[in-house]
């Protein structure tokens, strides 16, 4: 048993399917079944079962992805400390960014950074807040940005910039005129929100519901620009971060503010709790601190 061979389970037991980890790993899926069938030769186990169409792990498979994710990340630190150590200015840091964040905060910064380090590469992932924040907790990124709350408990948190969310509402809505609402206010509106993996969405579900009210849902969408032009053409009401409408502003929607502590939107940068951090890494970390400020 060793280290690729482990790698090759963890990735056929993720995708349920030896053609597609075939695929994501670049080697032939014969290679791959081979590699599988001495692996569970040697344990004297079966590690999959074919249910369907997919390939799901056994009882065994399931306790040896529990121990093998551990010494994938043992093993990867372990390298990538020793690598380090001869190319301290070099290497690839893998960053989660959610797109509002990503468009909002971020250019800037990484541009300057890039100019002071031209030899990292970044590898940005962008998804949803709550996608970034699963994926730092199970180390398929370095470090992610994302807004709270955050299980503070897993992630080592740094804050970087904060901000408010806004209601949104066509010029001519009843509420258009005032400059700060409650959510008991908006118990009969129809909601448009962004998807279920953003953060931002369950912020302003939990204010309904503190609110005494589950919200109207009229649609879900993955774009903020998106949910703007179906305010506008008085379809609804949405939530959106008040930094994305300054700078791509839309007179056709009015801007108000939600007394309620959902409001907050607050940036910040996490990293999982023991896992080793480059110095690439830690020096992003650092720059992103000093110069966040900038991006006020």
């Amino acid at each position: 048993m060793d280290i690729k061979q482990l790698k090759y389970f963890m990735a056929i037991a993720d995708v349920q399917s030896f053609s597609e980890a075939s695929k994501r790993l670049y080697v032939s899926q014969p290679t791959l079944s081979k590699s599988m069938k001495n692996l569970e030769e040697k344990l004297g186990v079966e590690l999959f079962c074919l249910v369907g169409k997919k390939v799901q792990v056994t009882d065994y498979g399931k306790r040896l992805y529990q121990k093998a994710q551990l010494l994938i990340e043992q093993y990867d630190a372990l390298y990538n400390e020793i690598r380090d150590l001869t190319t301290l200015q070099t290497g690839v840091i893998r960053i989660g960014i959610p797109p509002i964040i990503g468009t909002c905060v971020f250019p800037g910064l990484i541009d300057g950074f890039l100019q002071k380090y031209p030899g990292v590469e970044l590898a940005i992932d962008q998804h949803g807040a709550k996608n970034i924040q699963e994926r730092a907790y199970r180390g398929k990124l370095d470090l992610g940005l994302t807004i709270r709350p955050v299980m503070a408990d897993a992630f080592d948190v740094i804050d970087v910039v904060s901000d408010k969310n806004v209601l949104i509402v066509p010029p001519n809505h009843p509420l258009a005129g005032r400059t700060s609402v409650r959510y008991q206010e908006l118990e009969s509106e129809k909601f448009i929100f962004l998807g279920d993996e953003y953060m931002l969405t369950s912020n302003v579900v939990a204010g309904c519901r503190e609110a005494g009210f589950e919200p109207r849902t009229l649609l879900q969408v993955t774009q903020w620009d998106f949910a703007v032009q179906l305010v506008k053409l008085n379809m609804g009401i949405s939530v959106l971060p008040r930094r994305i409408l300054a700078m791509y502003p839309e007179p056709g929607v009015v801007q108000i503010q939600l007394d309620h502590s959902s409001s907050a939107w607050d940036v910040v940068m996490v990293t999982k709790k023991g896992q080793y951090q480059s110095f690439a890494t830690q020096a992003f970390m650092k720059y992103i601190q000093e110069n966040a400020g900038t991006q006020q």
